[in-house]
């Protein structure tokens, strides 16, 4: 089942191509390992070449042994095999986001390296369900709602995105694959951890197809997603950081909540919550200033709005 959903998810979505030369990010869980040996198999069905690595986080003492796990797995299939090791340091965002950030960096990496034109990483359906309703706790709007994309603008897809974590787990077992179990996936300080062990069970009882459920929702907000960033009008040029009221104010809502998004975002770096975004469509209509975080504001003086930064106005309470 897992070979045949796999192989019919590379297609439907388009995730690789003929001649497509795919790195699996490996770290040795059961979700990682049946995805390196099914892209393996799959082989010549698809055209692709397949070469794998491991990220050692250097979180827990085991994490070296694991990651020569990993090497050994790969060699047994004769799927060329490299490694990183990153230092994860406490910048101010959780230690699993960082750890996160520095994978990703450390992959494109050993991709280039190897030169590799997918990254391929192990998310399932379940995943996708549970970070499409992470986001619906947090408040989400569509585009949060899309959750994680099958493929992503910088060659990272994820093959196993219509299967399920119960069906990857009986493969790897039925095959005498040898995994990992992460402790941290039962770590309750976790919120995705939370979601796993405590409120998905709840939902399951109650609607045995959520999962499902919810990964349609997440499909249909990223198709509309794709819609409407193909009809967003033309942001201001790179830097320009002002513009006149009725270059929004005439479009429709959805859009104009969506151009302010892309156009402050571009800016300023920040990430604008629909709090801050309501706000700031209230300066359409009438004067005022938006504090938008980490010193920066957008102000409406007549029939313009202009953007502003002032280092004194930098708080820690600001937006990521």
């Amino acid at each position: 089942m897992v070979t045949s959903t796999v192989r019919r998810t590379l297609r439907e979505r388009v995730l690789v191509e003929a001649g497509d030369h795919v790195l699996v990010a490996c770290s040795g869980g059961p979700d990682s390992t049946v995805l390196l040996h099914v892209l393996h198999r799959l082989r010549a069905d698809t055209g692709i070449t397949v070469c794998a690595a491991s990220i050692d986080h250097a979180l827990r003492a085991e994490s070296a042994s694991e990651v020569a796990q990993v090497g050994d797995f790969a060699d047994a299939l004769g799927v060329p095999f490299r490694s990183a090791r990153i230092e994860v340091l406490d910048e101010g965002a959780s230690i699993q986001a960082r750890a996160r950030e520095l994978r990703y960096r450390a992959l494109h990496e050993i991709a280039r390296k190897m030169k590799a034109t997918r990254i391929a990483v192990g998310h399932t359906q379940d995943d996708q369900a549970e970070t499409v309703l992470s986001r619906m706790l947090r408040g989400a709007g569509l585009r949060g709602l899309s959750g994680i994309e099958a493929r992503r603008a910088d060659g990272v897809i994820r093959p196993l995105f219509d299967c399920r974590r119960a069906d990857v787990l009986a493969y790897a077992q039925q095959r005498g694959l040898p995994f990992i179990e992460d402790p941290s996936n039962h770590k309750r300080g976790y919120e995705r951890v939370r979601i796993r062990h405590e409120v998905m069970p709840t939902l399951l009882r109650e609607d045995p197809r959520v999962v499902e459920h919810l990964c349609a929702i997440g499909d249909e907000a990223a198709e509309l997603n794709a819609a409407l960033d193909a009809e967003v009008p033309e942001l201001p040029a790179p830097g320009d950081r002002s513009f006149a009221v009725d270059r929004v104010a005439r479009l429709a809502p959805p859009m104009r909540v969506r151009w302010l998004r892309l156009w402050l975002a571009r800016e300023t770096g920040l990430t604008p919550t629909r709090s801050h975004l309501t706000d700031v469509g209230r300066l359409l209509t009438s004067p005022g200033e938006v504090l938008l975080g980490s010193g920066w504001s957008l102000r409406r003086d007549g029939d313009g709005l202009s953007l502003e930064y002032r280092e004194h106005r930098r708080t820690r309470s600001s937006l990521p």
